[in-house]
């Protein structure tokens, strides 16, 4: 029931028809419903091309539990709303994605979890999962962040509407890390926090595009955590 419950639950956060599931994996609407409701089997290209297509791993689609996407599109809110305010200034797509990756891997640091779940791949600007680009112009679309784009970034804010809705998925406590996140690199640049995180262990030991398990924070340094 693994698979069919996913697909379900992925294309209700995404807001996606089974047309549309359909579409991207080349088969028909009816052979989505077969599989939604455990009646047919992807084949392996299949699957491949619906992991592609939902942004997520083969085997986050088959697994018992797939990330939190809810909690984690809060965590881009509430970080964007924090940074901005200790900041006086909008941030930088890939500034807010390194300030994500920092509160996961410091909530694993000290709980031995994670605070999403989500899959942080290395990539040449450091760690983001691939769902984050999609989380965020999702967010744009729905009217909750505004961007504007600059000569050598996109840079996003929180808009009216979202400014007044209290966060409902993340604990007092996870809120407490993501606002001493924010507090401390209120200052500085994109650079600059692009290069903490690539002199961070998990960084350095992984490879190109490689997923980074969250583990590998526990063997860093405290200063270097966040």
């Amino acid at each position: 029931m693994t698979l069919e419950k996913n697909l379900r639950e992925l294309r209700a956060i995404y807001g996606l028809s089974q047309d549309d599931v359909a579409k991207a994996i080349d088969v028909s609407r009816s052979s989505v419903v077969a599989t939604e409701k455990g009646e047919r089997e992807l084949s392996s290209e299949e699957l491949g091309k619906l992991a592609d297509f939902l942004g997520v791993d083969i085997i986050d689609l088959l697994s018992q539990e797939i990330p939190d996407y809810e909690k984690y599109r809060e965590m881009i809110v509430e970080t964007l709303r924090r940074y901005t305010k200790y900041a006086g200034k909008s941030a930088t797509k890939t500034l807010l994605a390194k300030l994500i990756y920092l509160a996961d891997f410091a909530w694993y640091y000290e709980h031995l979890q994670p605070m999403s779940g989500m899959k942080y791949r290395r990539l040449q600007y450091g760690p983001v999962p691939d769902q984050y680009f999609r989380v965020v112009d999702e967010l744009i679309d729905e009217g909750k962040v505004s961007l504007k784009v600059g000569d050598e970034a996109q840079w996003l804010n929180l808009t009216r509407s979202a400014q007044d809705t209290p966060p409902q998925h993340l604990s007092t406590s996870e809120l407490d890390l993501i606002d001493k996140i924010a507090k401390k690199w209120k200052d500085s640049n994109t650079k600059e926090i692009v290069h903490f995180t690539h002199t961070q262990l998990p960084w350095q030991i992984c490879r190109q595009n490689e997923y980074i398990p969250y583990e590998l924070i526990t063997q860093e340094e405290p200063s270097r955590v966040y």
